[in-house]
Order: structure tokens, then C-alpha cells, then sequence
């Protein structure tokens, strides 16, 4: 296993150290209306070069719109550490990206899809590892791809395309993407309520307490 690092050449790793992390449900339209400090702001020191449509900050972990969308709502979900493959990754980031995961997922379908039944959502979770599997950020990273009811059912040839990068891709307009990353941002605070309240779990804690990740010990 890699030592974890970052790199001054990763966009990646630029966009990490200039997003910190942040507790996801600030984000909730209960609490903005309610006029909870700092709800709803982003802390970051990001320049025109590290701007990210954020979703998701946490110390382990960062989602956000990717820049060349396949379709509508297509977000990038990284380590905030710089491995480079999945081999490299640790233990404990390994179980924060699986435990985000499946809930960026619901976060963006319900986003991109509406009222549409969930048995009706269709979406791809796509990994890349080294060149020839067509990764092109040496940095981990997972692409959720909504696939929206018109989209045709994907041919092998097409799928091959989308599991490796290639395909229609045009450059996401900023206007739409802080739209579009701002319904996210607050549909992820009502469903981190949604597992608060169904499953027992703060995902607060997680996405802020820094010891949660720095830590050593027997997992």
C-alpha cells in the first residue's frame, strides 16, 4: 500500500487542499431558513485554477460535478489523499468511500430524476485504474453517471465507452453546474438526515471530526 501524499500537479489534490471539510446537513433548506450561522457557505480558498462544484467535503473524501459531463448530474466522488490506484487505498478511507458512495448515488438520482420511481433510476458507478484502463487523473476517483430515461439502452460498444472515458462529452456551464451542485448539496442534507433518523448514523461526524481519520489503531 502507497503512503498516502499530495501532489502541486493534481488537480485533484488542488481541489482538496482548497475545499475543508465541511458537515454536509449546514447545507439543509430547514436550516438556512432558520438562519443557522454559516449555513449554506462554503470555506474554501479556491482561485479560478481549484474551483470545484462541490458536493460532498469531507477528510476523507470529495464529490463534486465532473467539469465534461456524460449527462446531466455526472459527479466525480475522490480520496482527499493522493492515491493513485485502488490498491493504494487504506482501510479506513476504503470504508468512508464505500459508505458514501451508494448515498451520492441516491443523493443524485433524486436530484436528476424527480419524481421518477426509484425501480425506474438507471446510473452507472464507474473506476478506472492506470492508463490502459483509461484513467485519466492518476488520482482515485468514481464516476456516478445518471443514465435519464431517454438516454437509449446502452449498446456493448457504448457501454465500452463509458466504462473507459470516452464518449459525447461537452463542458459543463458554470451557471448550471452552481445550480445543479447546489440542489445536490442540499438533497445530500436531507438525506443525511434520512439515514440519521432510519439507521441511527451522524454522518456529520464523519464528514467533519478530522481525529476520525487520523486516528491509528485496530480498526
Amino acid at each position: 500500500m502507497t503512503v498516502p501524499s499530495s501532489s502541486a500537479s493534481c488537480p485533484f489534490c488542488r481541489i482538496a487542499a482548497a475545499y475543508p471539510p465541511i458537515p454536509p446537513s449546514i447545507f439543509h433548506p430547514q436550516q438556512k431558513q432558520d438562519g443557522a450561522q454559516g449555513s449554506g457557505i462554503i470555506p474554501t480558498d479556491a482561485t479560478q485554477e481549484t474551483h470545484a462544484h462541490l458536493v460532498l467535503s469531507t477528510p476523507c473524501v470529495l464529490a463534486f460535478l465532473d467539469i465534461m459531463p456524460l449527462t446531466r448530474g455526472h459527479v466525480l466522488v475522490a480520496t482527499r489523499d493522493h492515491y493513485e490506484k485502488v490498491k493504494d487505498m487504506d482501510v479506513e478511507v476504503s470504508r468512508e468511500m464505500g459508505q458514501w458512495l451508494p448515498i451520492i448515488s441516491r443523493v443524485v438520482m433524486r436530484t436528476v430524476f424527480g419524481t421518477e420511481p426509484e425501480s425506474e433510476w438507471s446510473w452507472n458507478v464507474v473506476q478506472n485504474n492506470g492508463i490502459r484502463a483509461a484513467q485519466q487523473v492518476p488520482h482515485v476517483h468514481f464516476h456516478v453517471i445518471p443514465r435519464p430515461p431517454l438516454d437509449p439502452a446502452p449498446t456493448a460498444a457504448k457501454m465500452s465507452f463509458v466504462m473507459f472515458g470516452r464518449g459525447q462529452r461537452d463542458e459543463l456551464d458554470d451557471e448550471e453546474g452552481e445550480r445543479l451542485a447546489k440542489a445536490l448539496r442540499e438533497e445530500l442534507a436531507k438525506e443525511v438526515r434520512r439515514v440519521e433518523e432510519r439507521e441511527g448514523v451522524d454522518l456529520n461526524v464523519a464528514a467533519t471530526d478530522v481525529r476520525y481519520r487520523r486516528i491509528k489503531g485496530k480498526l
